[in-house]
């Protein structure tokens, strides 16, 4: 794309360094944009905030001047489907530093949400799993195994073999004939927005949901497990390292299809 923001500047991709972003305490969110449309956009703001107060970051701007900023960063670079990064960092004054882009993305095939995708379990947890912020070690432990295993994603373990989250996901669970979802505890995992949408589609619908610890151990007790997040929308998972699942439950493709709904709702009412 040809521009990006940094605080109240709409500049060049020609002047963009990502390693200056390493340098400071950070908080950071990702958003999809559908037909030119920011999916969800104020769940992202409401929980950037959160981050920030999670992390001790004081974030000195408004909800306003960030939708602000947002809509140039589309309108410029005239986008309509992708991934935009925006990220403050505590620059040690008073006003910190806002900056937001257009990153790569990878968007599941028709087919993968079709037939489901393969995992492989990691060892890994996050210090703060409630603030979205830079954990570059976890991160890239998460990147090395997803290439040297040739998976989707990978399911991070906690040091009691307690399943937590994906690298870039929320982790559902269902039994066969049962009208309940399963996940890992919100103590336990980064509160996506996805995650989020699902959770009220349930109550919606009148689907229970059940939040607990689930052993590693515990995964052949569950017929199907999908994922969620702001890239994978609603994932079905067809195996997690020997476990098979059964990607054709009913509870998934519901909520798969309501999501969509729900995402063609927004973009239809969305006004900025």
């Amino acid at each position: 794309m040809n521009y990006f923001i940094i605080n109240n500047e709409l500049r060049s991709t020609c002047d963009f360094n990502p390693y200056f972003f390493k340098n400071y305490k950070s908080v950071y969110e990702v958003v999809r944009v559908e037909k030119g449309v920011p999916l969800f956009i104020e769940d992202h703001i409401e929980r950037f905030y959160n981050s920030g107060k999670l992390a001790g970051i004081n974030i000195n701007i408004s909800e306003n001047r960030i939708l602000v900023k947002i809509k140039a960063l589309i309108e410029s670079n005239r986008l309509i489907t992708g991934l935009i990064k925006f990220i403050y960092q505590d620059a040690g004054d008073k006003n910190g530093m806002f900056s937001a882009w257009i990153t790569p993305f990878y968007f599941p095939s028709k087919e993968q949400y079709n037939k489901g995708v393969e995992l492989s379990v990691m060892h890994a947890e996050r210090d703060n799993p409630s603030a979205k912020y830079a954990n570059l070690s976890v991160r890239q432990k998460a990147d090395e195994m997803i290439k040297k295993k040739n998976v989707f994603e990978v399911v991070l373990i906690n040091n009691k073999n307690v399943i937590t989250e994906g690298s870039r996901s929320n982790i559902f669970l269902l039994k066969k004939d049962l009208d309940l979802l399963f996940t890992p505890h919100e103590n336990l995992v980064l509160k996506g927005v996805t995650r989020k949408k699902i959770f009220e589609l349930a109550v919606k619908h009148g689907i229970d949901i059940f939040e607990s610890e689930y052993y590693l151990n515990e995964l052949p007790v569950f017929d199907t497990v999908f994922l969620t997040g702001t890239s994978p929308k609603v994932l079905p998972v067809r195996k997690i390292d020997d476990f098979e699942f059964d990607t054709e439950n009913y509870i998934l493709r519901f909520l798969q299809q309501e999501y969509d709904n729900l995402i063609a709702f927004y973009i239809n009412n969305f006004r900025w």
